[in-house]
């Protein structure tokens, strides 16, 4: 006769194993939803309601279950939305699979972090703060979100770029203001189905103004969208346009050595045969992208070639080039920067920019920088790809008759505080009877044929709205894209395709930067502030406690 109590025993095990398990596939299902929406923009929806299994998933949990939780969501998140990242340990440093997969791994562990602490977080000021969800949990998360130091930055808002209408009020706050009415508008769905499938919680009277700021919150921020889109798009379709030839090489890129061409030379390389293209066809301003060093920085032979043969093209070249400084002593290398220079059309060289903002551990080692022996172990675990790029310091403006032109290099366009401080302190170093145009040089073949060169070139995107700015942004292999300070995409190029474009670009004198440009760090400020009043009322009871005690 089976013994009525194993049998209990044997049942409430089953019954916490499946109990764990929805937890986990809950989980599972909310990170691979939020994925979708950044692999893919046609599933932007897919942001709007990714976070609600996982508030199904943290409800009533202890604050490790909830870490754990938030840890599963996580991997579940980048090992799915940042796959690209064996592509670019592999590509860049020629592992085998099994080295790259190990290196992944742990970037997708550290980068599973930023979604553990955030729900970690949020249980706990939930449980001893005594505000309400609906503040908290954007809160959290946006907050932890703008500190966390990700190697490749994935804003939600990010993934919006096809809805134009949720994209226009973040002149006004950023990405980060974005991130916040999305995230906010999945708890606001979670706690409205949680009632429904509660009844329960039907029982427990509940205050409706939160639920009326929230929702009037978010409404408000579709009707501006809505008139805001309207207004901005009537403008520009009267501005004037200009004519931008882009060169996109689709270059394989190599670690140790240059990429020879037949029939070109350093000299004339083939985007310069391309520019002539462009040239002829009326281009005023030519763009080349990141791709591998040119000389024209370190020999005074290509320099003068290029110069020549700009200043008989007659149009300007904006490209990215290495910059060595050595010893004029014995030769070695003391410096070098990746920087952008622009060639006027009489063949002058007007301006430079050296890059601010260097990739870790690939352009530098982060704090071990000037240690040395630190830093030669470091360097030769992660090998070739460390190049000890120096750091450029300023912000600059590259004057053309027709517009101002401010450069960034590589993955400089991801950060929407960076570019917004690079709009608003070269202000007064424009001439502000031009327009104003953000454009981005990058090279993504590191990453292969993955997606992360959409995902990268999409956010570029956002930059334009925020700082309400046309923007052009060339990659080496594609796509490249064209952007209208509302946020339309005019034109993108093939993926992996070598060519030559011609867009005309809008601009116009009265677009000279938003708000955000302005105070690009301000909406992030204000969430550290209300995230540390919620932090100092949640320690507040046991603070008591202790001087009791004592």
């Amino acid at each position: 006769m089976p013994d009525f109590g194993d049998t209990m025993i044997t049942k409430l095990i089953s019954n916490k194993f499946l109990f764990i398990l929805q937890k986990l596939l809950l989980a599972l299902l909310s990170g691979a939803s939020l994925s979708l929406a950044f692999l893919n923009h046609d599933y932007s929806l897919f942001a709007w309601v990714g976070f609600v299994p996982l508030l199904f998933a943290i409800e009533k949990t202890t604050l490790m279950q909830s870490y754990l939780i938030g840890l599963v969501a996580g991997l579940s998140l980048f090992v799915t939305g940042a796959y690209w990242i064996v592509d670019f340990i592999t590509i860049s440093k020629d592992y085998g699979v099994n080295s790259g997969f190990f290196l992944s791994g742990l970037f997708w562990f550290y980068s599973a972090q930023s979604m553990a602490l955030g729900v970690l977080l949020f249980n706990w000021l939930k449980s001893y703060s005594n505000l309400h969800e609906f503040l908290l949990f954007p809160l959290t998360f946006v907050f932890l979100g703008s500190i966390f130091p990700l190697l490749f930055p994935m804003n939600l808002g990010n993934s919006q770029v096809n809805f134009l209408i949720a994209l226009q009020a973040i002149e006004y706050v950023g990405v980060h203001g974005l991130d916040t009415i999305i995230i906010l508008f999945n708890i606001i769905l979670y706690r409205f189905l949680f009632n429904i499938f509660s009844p329960c919680s039907l029982i427990i009277p509940q205050s409706k103004w939160p639920w009326i700021l929230s929702s009037s919150i978010i409404t408000l921020w579709f009707l501006y969208g809505l008139v805001s889109y309207s207004i901005w798009e009537d403008n520009v379709a009267n501005w004037p346009t200009l004519k931008v030839g882009l060169v996109q090489v689709n270059e394989i890129p190599t670690l140790n050595k240059k990429v020879q061409y037949s029939g070109y030379s350093e000299a004339y390389p083939p985007e310069m045969e391309m520019s002539e293209r462009l040239g002829s066809m009326g281009a005023k301003i030519i763009i080349w992208p990141e791709a591998q060093n040119k000389g024209y920085l370190d020999n005074p032979n290509i320099k003068r070639a290029f110069q020549q043969q700009i200043k008989t093209i007659g149009s300007s070249l904006l490209f990215q080039d290495m910059h060595h400084i050595r010893s004029p002593i014995n030769g070695k290398l003391i410096k070098q920067y990746n920087t952008a220079i622009i060639i006027n059309d009489k063949g002058q060289q007007t301006d430079t920019y050296q890059k601010i903002k260097r990739i870790p551990f690939g352009e530098y080692i982060p704090i071990l920088e000037h240690q040395g022996k630190a830093k030669k172990w470091v360097e030769t675990f992660f090998g070739e790809f460390t190049s000890t790029l120096s750091k450029g310091t300023t912000h600059s403006v590259f004057k053309h008759q027709q517009v101002n032109i401010i450069p960034l290099i590589c993955y400089e366009t991801t950060f929407p505080v960076f570019v917004g401080r690079a709009v608003g302190k070269t202000l007064d170093q424009r001439n502000l009877s031009v327009g104003t145009l953000l454009v981005g040089l990058s090279n993504d073949g590191w990453f292969g044929s993955s997606h992360l060169p959409y995902q990268h070139i999409m956010s570029s995107v956002l930059r334009a709205v925020e700082n309400r700015l046309p923007l052009v942004h060339i990659a080496n292999n594609g796509p490249s894209i064209t952007v209208s300070p509302y946020g339309k995409i005019i034109f993108t190029s093939d993926f992996q395709q070598s060519a030559g474009y011609i867009v005309d670009v809008p601009h116009s004198s009265t677009a000279q930067g938003s708000f955000y440009s302005r105070y690009p760090s301000l909406f992030t400020d204000f969430l550290a502030g209300v995230f540390l009043f919620a932090f100092l009322l949640a320690i507040k009871p046991w603070v008591y406690k202790t001087r009791t005690i004592n």
